[in-house]
């Protein structure tokens, strides 16, 4: 997998053979950048910029995140800004104090659902330690709505369950490290991945009403997340992450009739089973540390615990937390450092595949002070060249 001729070829010393110390990042240049196309996932490597079949701004900051610059995706998304709600009595502040609450109020369900932005990471990392403080408590099985559906086939996540790493093929939004460290640390601790998303019949067309492809998506997924829980021994219990309002668990009628039901609410109306939903998507910026929120009269009460987080800076181009619990800031390796081109870095456990998430990835263009966010060990760092999407230039190119 490493070409080490191409790293005496760069100019590279890497210490091999020897473990990593414990305060050290040691990393080992796989060779010249690569492009995009030859990494069997093209996309993922595209700049981000607006899409005209997907306008507003959230497309853009979702390619940003997944690229390792939320930096840039705070630009545009407003979920990096503060929205303040009234504080609990007495409030409960601390990450300790918050995980504590929420492993008692979980006691008394069978599944807890928790859902984060698809642009802010740090919400993937709080689902982290979730799901490590539940598992003690009966929690034995993950479902995640990145976890990919094959509609005849077995499920990705099946497929590649033995493997030691996390596989991008598993997912799309598992792909983001942060993501991947979550599912990594969930594996470590012996939880089961299901898939549970809507399987599609392939090329069927989209229904007139985008409403229609709601309802009956958020209808297939708790069908299949009520048959996981009815196949659960009765002493496991299920957690199940999810973006944005697919926890909601609250159901409006509109003026002309038609109702907005989310999957939760699905759940728990047409199954019989109510989860603890925990939100992580409208509270943020009410203190410098986090801490349980109430609803805003206006939001309704879609969730039964809201998460604040802290709002957070940037440095070197990374999310500022990304710098705690021990990762380091550390320079771009040579030669990338000095490449001419923009060039997108990606940071792999030593000895595993580029198949498996890295564990750092970000974009760097000439002349940015960007770092990588590690924690001390070995890594295998390679750079992909990235590509322009096709939209930003729809005209067919011209045959010399």
């Amino acid at each position: 997998m490493i070409n080490r001729t191409a790293i005496c070829l760069l100019g590279f010393i890497a210490l091999a053979g020897a473990d990593a110390p414990a305060d050290r990042v040691i990393l080992t240049v796989s060779g010249p950048p690569i492009d995009a196309q030859h990494t069997g996932q093209g996309g993922l490597y595209e700049k981000p910029e607006e899409d005209p079949r997907y306008p507003g701004g959230g497309v853009v900051a979702q390619g940003w995140s997944m690229l390792g610059r939320e930096d840039r995706a705070a630009d545009s998304d407003r979920e990096y800004r503060a929205k303040t709600c009234p504080q609990g009595d007495p409030p409960v502040q601390g990450t300790q104090a918050v995980l504590a609450h929420i492993v008692e109020a979980a006691r008394s369900h069978k599944v807890v659902i928790i859902n984060e932005s698809h642009t802010v990471t740090q919400h993937r990392d709080f689902s982290r330690l979730v799901i490590a403080a539940l598992r003690p408590h009966g929690f034995t099985t993950l479902a995640a709505e990145t976890f990919s559906n094959v509609d005849g086939e077995p499920d990705p996540v099946q497929t590649y369950a033995d493997l030691t790493y996390v596989d991008r093929r598993i997912g799309d939004y598992s792909r983001e490290p942060v993501f991947g460290q979550m599912l990594r640390d969930a594996k470590a601790l012996g939880y089961q991945f299901v898939a549970y998303e809507e399987v599609s019949e392939p090329g069927a067309p989209l229904p007139d009403d985008w409403r229609i492809s709601i309802r009956d998506r958020e209808t297939a997924q708790a069908q299949n997340l009520a048959a996981i829980l009815a196949d659960l021994p009765e002493d496991q219990k299920l957690i199940v992450h999810v973006g944005y309002s697919h926890a909601s668990e609250a159901i409006s009628i509109g003026a002309d009739g038609w109702e907005d039901a989310w999957m939760a609410a699905r759940l728990k109306r047409d199954h019989g089973i109510d989860p603890l939903t925990i939100g992580q998507t409208i509270c943020r910026g009410g203190s410098d540390t986090i801490g349980l929120a109430l609803m805003p009269a206006s939001e309704g009460a879609p969730f039964d615990l809201s998460i604040d987080h802290p709002l957070h800076g940037f440095r070197h181009g990374r999310s500022d937390w990304r710098f705690q619990d021990g990762a380091q800031a550390v320079d771009i390796p040579e030669p990338y450092a000095n490449a001419s081109e923009p060039l997108i870095l990606e940071a792999f456990v030593d000895g595993e595949p580029f198949d498996a998430v890295p564990v750092d990835r970000v974009w760097v263009e000439p002349g940015e002070d960007i770092k990588l966010a590690l924690k001390p060990g070995r890594y295998t760092v390679r750079a992909v060249r990235p590509v322009t999407p096709p939209f930003a230039n729809p005209e067919p190119p011209t045959t010399p």
